[in-house]
């Protein structure tokens, strides 16, 4: 569902004397030779799209904070308080490993891929936005920040059978990894085929002179 581009579709329409607004997001992107992996290993699913809505691979992420409508006229503020916060936060690395599913697998919604390497990292970058952003009227996540890849959204629960043998079939197993050098900011609108995914700003991490 949905695709990545690196500009935005036709503009919005805006009622006169409402404040023109964009559905943004902070996200980590995923190198191609791991989004060509996912692909194949989500190529191999049999479950009906009927039941379950898959992610297109080129739109897969981790997420770091979903922040809504914010108004046009806040993004650069948003931009400018982040890209200071980050620019002394070192590279680091992760992996994409596992899968498992949101909330529970009594009623599951979300079906994702898993995160590892140096999480800690990543936590602490989630932490770090969050403050920088916070004072501009973004607050924390009620519940704690738990780093993922979402690759589908459930649908209908006749295939929740199918959705845990699937799951625990794949509880081990190792799609990539995934050098962390950037965060993005992405503008996400939806469309009759699924979203799209638009970068708004992209906000470099502090190379370190080797690789751990």
């Amino acid at each position: 569902m949905g695709a990545k581009q690196s500009r935005g579709g036709g503009k919005p329409v805006n009622h006169p004397g409402e404040r023109k607004t964009k559905r943004l997001f902070f996200a980590i992107d995923l190198p191609q030779s791991t989004i060509a992996s996912a692909e194949r290993l989500m190529e191999t699913f049999r479950i009906s799209p009927a039941a379950v809505g898959w992610v297109r691979a080129g739109n897969l992420h981790v997420t770091l904070k979903f922040l809504g409508d914010v108004p046009e006229s806040n993004i650069s503020a948003l931009c400018d308080a982040v890209r200071g916060a980050v620019s002394g936060f070192a590279n680091f690395r992760l992996t994409i490993e596992g899968m498992g599913m949101f909330p529970n697998q009594t009623r599951p919604r979300v079906v994702w891929f898993g995160a590892g390497g140096d999480t800690a990292s990543l936590s602490k970058l989630e932490s770090l936005v969050t403050k920088k952003i916070q004072p501009l009227g973004y607050p924390a996540d009620e519940r704690p920040f738990t780093a993922h890849i979402t690759i589908g959204r459930v649908k209908s629960q006749t295939a929740r059978g199918e959705l845990i043998r699937l799951v625990h079939s794949n509880q081990k197993i190792f799609v990539g990894e995934v050098p962390v050098d950037s965060l993005m900011l992405y503008e996400s609108k939806l469309s009759p085929g699924g979203s799209i995914y638009s970068v708004i700003e992209s906000f470099q991490l502090r190379k370190t002179t080797c690789e751990d």
